[in-house]
């Protein structure tokens, strides 16, 4: 990796230091990641790396404070610039699930709008790039607020009326999770 990820590393908690030595797994992980945002047209920086190598260990739908919390030691600005940049990249899509928070998911690979059951452009996109894979139901808990997505439930196809162009599509069903119910004795 570039050495700023090593600047970035060093001011991180012992703790955290700890887990990212550098050794064969986590260099051959970082070059992977970095291929893959190279891919994207994303250039790899120390931070992007961090960042998205980050995004991938949540199990839910994630919001700007979630990954703050993850990594403390990055400035807020410098975070949103980076999922800013990967929703622009088609890396994320992004989630409006009613809490209030933006919420964000990470993108299948190769996955492309898909309303008629073809791997090309619907005609109600009109240009908007969105993926077939960014459409799918997300169940939000009403208790602990976290959002998950469930990728291989795709969101019903809807006839709009002639003229009428899809800019977004969210599909979200709100309900009490499971660790939550457990919890509450729900």
């Amino acid at each position: 990796p570039h050495p700023a990820y090593y600047r970035t590393l060093s001011k991180m908690a012992p703790c955290a230091m700890a887990c990212h030595q550098p050794n064969q797994t986590t260099q051959t992980m970082n070059d992977e990641i970095a291929q893959h945002l190279q891919n994207h047209d994303v250039r790899p920086t120390a931070v992007r790396i961090l960042t998205w190598k980050t995004l991938q260990a949540f199990d839910f739908a994630f919001s700007l404070s979630d990954l703050e919390g993850a990594l403390p030691t990055v400035d807020k600005s410098t975070l949103f610039r980076a999922l800013t940049l990967f929703v622009e990249h088609d890396l994320l899509h992004t989630l409006d699930d009613g809490t209030g928070e933006k919420k964000y998911c990470i993108c299948s690979e190769h996955a492309h709008c898909d309303h008629e059951g073809q791997d090309t452009e619907c005609g109600n996109c009109e240009g908007q790039h969105h993926h077939a894979s960014c459409e799918h139901v997300h169940l939000t808990c009403t208790v602990c607020g976290k959002t998950y997505c469930l990728k291989e439930e795709r969101i019903p196809q809807v006839h709009v009326p002639e003229g009428f162009v899809v800019q977004n599509i969210q599909y979200v069903i709100h309900g009490v999770c499971a660790k939550c119910r457990h919890y509450r004795k729900l």
